[in-house]
């Protein structure tokens, strides 16, 4: 009976010992594949960067909605894109890169456009107009540095810290679109958008200009500047048989640019196991200045990073 015990007591502990060192293989594996799908995601961004440092001055859609980018004749209004890298499923080592470059200046700017731009932008995608009074009061609030509600918004007091899950307002310029998710009457719709209608988070940005790029803009974002229905569908037709140059003269006061600066980078990185990583990153192009070292190099080539988030995708 004691060796018959005693064996039982062994075969136990050895079958620990065997799941646990399974366990830890496993454990270790997908954290060496976690790895290697992040470095692949920054390889992607890297990629996307080389694009962007491009310096070509016109930047537009084409017709699969492709970011490409467009450099002048001296002396001529003609353009011609700069030779396309792929962005699919580009094989790099045991996985693969992935990624797609947005216009940030396609967007409008939540820090500094105008209530009369957002409540457009509202209305163009729906919204009644009882819900944007409540939304654009209640951004405003969300920015201005005092406690005061306006008469549709929200403030800590009143509203944010009777939540059941309080917070406070920032009370000040936005440092990320999802902050719209904490503010009244944004919907999960609303921000999100639905299959008919794109949302406020492909919609706006808080690293724009006051302008917007009149080759990128969607038909919401160029209805929020005021533009008439017949004009958005003169600027979509044109500048879809080429791009435009310059702003003409007719639209000029109007808040548009033909040119941009600011990029949004959406780089994916897939190892052959575990779930692929994703790095969303905000960069701008400025005066390139002297390198001081290798880590240095981004200043060198005139470009900044203004945000940077990293995740697993579903």
């Amino acid at each position: 009976m004691a060796v018959l015990l005693g064996l039982t007591l062994l075969t136990v502990v050895v079958l620990e010992f065997a799941f646990a060192m399974r366990l830890e293989a496993s454990a270790g594996r997908a954290f060496k594949q976690n790895r290697f799908a992040a470095h692949l995601a920054e390889a992607a961004v890297q990629q996307a960067l080389l694009e962007i440092a491009s310096g070509a001055t016109v930047v537009a859609a084409d017709a699969k909605g492709r970011l490409t980018f467009y450099r002048t004749t001296p002396g001529s209004t003609l353009v011609e894109p700069l030779p396309a890298l792929d962005r699919e499923g580009v094989p790099l080592g045991a996985g693969t890169i992935s990624y797609r470059i947005s216009d940030e200046e396609a967007r409008l700017d939540l820090n500094l456009a105008s209530p009369e731009r957002l409540r457009k932008l509202l209305e163009s995608l729906g919204v009644d107009r009882q819900a944007r009074d409540v939304v654009v009061d209640s951004l405003e609030d969300w920015k201005d540095a005092d406690e005061l509600h306006r008469a549709n918004g929200a403030e800590s007091d009143d509203y944010y810290l009777r939540l059941p899950v309080p917070y406070r307002a920032r009370n000040g310029r936005l440092q990320d679109v999802a902050e719209l998710r904490q503010i009244r009457g944004i919907t999960p719709a609303l921000y999100d958008g639905t299959a008919e209608k794109p949302g406020l988070a492909g919609l706006t940005t808080v690293h724009g200009r006051s302008t917007i790029n009149i080759n990128t803009a969607s038909a919401p974002v160029l209805a929020a500047l005021g533009l008439p229905d017949a004009a958005i569908a003169d600027i979509v037709q044109s500048r879809g048989r080429a791009p435009y140059t310059e702003v003409p003269p007719r639209f000029a006061g109007t808040g548009l640019g033909a040119g941009s600066s600011t990029f949004r980078i959406e780089a994916e990185g897939r190892a052959a196991e575990g779930r692929p990583i994703r790095i969303v990153t905000v960069v701008q192009r400025r005066a390139p200045q002297p390198s001081r070292g290798p880590a240095d190099t981004l200043n060198a080539l005139g470009l900044a990073v203004l945000a940077w988030r990293t995740g697993e995708t579903r």
